[in-house]
């Protein structure tokens, strides 16, 4: 009888302690969401510069929010490239994330196909009947994405997910389909013009200004095609053409980036935004990290 309500104690105290632990950790996801939720509304405001003080904040408690403030731009406009039949940047951008060539050929006509407004299937593309066969009634939409995560319904895309977990973070559905430089990421930029990322360095380094960091009151804004190609050593006419094409310089449309931690706890929201007004807003998982 001693052994038995040893055991039933045991595990009483085991439950609770995990009871407590569920409670400190939902606790503490409330918690780094709201600090996410003051570095948003912080964020919005018309008048704040990229570089103020106001986006970095930490509590007394040892809660804090980031909040960046970049161009949506950024990234590249998935419906666009579609609608214009890109036959250069997708290719490069699947191929650098090490897919076999038959796989991104598939995988770009499933895209067309899910964008246009027929049930043609392309090449090795994807249309109603075979949606139907793997059980997705109501498949392909036949319009543009809407949302970005709207992409992971396309056949393929399943697998891109496992392989690059963060490929959200190179896509939008916002703007006119031109890249800003001045806020892309540096392995963008060297898909753009099909250069190794090392060739990037200098035009990052002129971006970060004298003290290196971005974010700071230093930074330089890049303003002309001529500038961005002699910067990554690019002098062929196709090429320079091509970027006047497909880049720009002050993309109108923001994104408001704001990541709220409260201990080990992480949570990132996100607001885009043109002339004030929301486009989009929502909650991303931090890349290794369940939000």
């Amino acid at each position: 009888m001693i052994a038995i309500l040893g055991l039933v104690v045991y595990a009483g105290a085991k439950a609770l302690e995990t009871d407590s632990s569920y409670a400190r950790q939902m606790r503490g996801r409330t918690y780094a969401k709201r600090l996410a939720q003051m570095g948003i509304e912080i964020g919005r405001h018309p008048a704040l510069p990229e570089n103020d003080p106001l986006l970095r904040y930490t509590s007394p408690d040892g809660g804090s929010y980031e909040v960046k403030i970049v161009a949506e731009e950024a990234r590249f406009n998935i419906n666009t490239l579609l609608q214009k039949d890109d036959r250069i940047l997708l290719p490069r951008l699947f191929a650098a994330w090490g897919m076999k060539p038959e796989f991104a050929a598939a995988l770009i006509d499933a895209l067309k196909d899910w964008v246009d407004v027929d049930d043609r299937t392309g090449l090795n593309g994807a249309e109603k009947r075979d949606y139907e066969k793997a059980g997705h009634e109501g498949m392909p939409f036949n319009r543009p994405f809407k949302e970005v995560d709207e992409m992971l319904l396309v056949r393929g895309m399943a697998e891109v997910n496992v392989a690059r977990p963060d490929w959200r973070e190179w896509f939008t559905v916002h703007g006119d389909g031109r890249v800003d430089v001045n806020d892309a990421r540096a392995e963008l930029i060297a898909l753009l013009v099909n250069v190794p990322v090392e060739r990037v360095q200098p035009l990052l380094a002129l971006r970060a200004g004298r003290d290196g960091a971005r974010g700071t009151q230093d930074d330089v804004k890049l303003g002309s095609v001529p500038q961005v190609a002699q910067l990554l050593g690019v002098y062929q006419p196709q090429v320079v053409q091509q970027l006047t094409q497909w880049i720009q310089f002050n993309g109108p449309i923001r994104r408001i980036e704001s990541i709220g931690q409260f201990g080990d706890i992480r949570r990132r929201l996100i607001l885009i935004t043109q002339n004030q007004q929301a486009l989009w807003r929502g909650e991303i998982s931090i890349h290794g990290q369940n939000s």
